[in-house]
């Protein structure tokens, strides 16, 4: 199926509820999540969808995250928190960009969802200075969905039958990946590892709330959609704060597109 944007930033949305929520996802999703957000997607614009679909768009946006977090580590690359965007020079994005076109959408621009990839994704995929804990190297492709009512998509440490995301911390396949660090060393890492997620924890919690005051009326007042359609907008608007105050600018017009 095509996925249209406005159903991607729903699903990502509602992923990004799951784990508010408290579930831990640092190694995928069970099942019942991924049926709970399909049914979420129907009741949201009428669009049946399976758990192995939602899954599937999820290793797409998994894939994006990955590649952002490359680009963000690329020489010369600088990063705007305002509006979300990885920013190279003139002569260096020219350079850049006829080697690596794919590469075009998430430079010099603001990078769709990128919020949403963040809070799902970045504890267990990133490397280098985006790293928070994971135990495999950025980019290992995920296997396919197992596509059976009873396999969990995420099995937890009880269950070690299934891991269709990422293989779990192995601290001696850490321990050879990484030049013979002593276990000692191994076990600060990851101490650290922990510590900088909980301040990064406190840091989101504490982020004073900064939007336009007009967003709210304006998103919720415009005519021709749902209220739940309007909520979703809302609720991206509110994580893109430069989108935000150029969506209360723009003319009504404009506004519906």
């Amino acid at each position: 199926m095509k996925w249209q944007s406005f159903m991607s930033t729903f699903v990502l949305n509602k992923m990004c509820e799951v784990i508010s929520s408290g579930v831990r996802t640092d190694k995928g999703f069970k099942e019942v999540h991924l049926n709970t957000v399909a049914k979420q997607v129907f009741e949201f614009c009428g669009q049946e969808v399976s758990a192995t679909q939602v899954y599937n768009h999820l290793r797409k946006w998994r894939n994006r995250w990955i590649q952002v977090s490359k680009l963000r580590d690329l020489s010369g690359a600088s990063w705007d928190e305002n509006t979300c965007s990885i920013v190279l020079e003139v002569e260096h994005y020219a350079g850049h960009v006829p080697d690596h076109p794919r590469d075009v959408e998430f430079l010099n621009t603001p990078i769709q969802n990128y919020n949403q990839m963040q809070h799902i994704f970045s504890f267990g995929l990133a490397t280098g200075k985006h790293a928070m804990g994971s135990g495999e190297p950025l980019g290992s492709p995920m296997p396919d969905f197992p596509g059976t009512p009873d396999v969990e998509i995420l099995d937890g440490p009880d269950k070690p039958a299934a891991k269709p995301f990422d293989k779990p911390f192995d601290p001696v396949d850490r321990k050879r990946k990484r030049g013979g660090l002593i276990k000692e060393e191994i076990n600060v890492f990851c101490s650290m590892t922990e510590a900088v997620k909980e301040v990064a924890t406190a840091i989101r919690k504490c982020k004073p709330l900064d939007v336009h005051l007009d967003l709210y009326g304006v998103v919720m007042t415009q005519g021709g959609f749902s209220d739940e359609a309007l909520m979703a907008a809302l609720s991206h608007l509110l994580d893109n704060k430069a989108q935000g105050v150029g969506f209360v600018a723009m003319t009504d017009a404009h506004r519906v597109l």
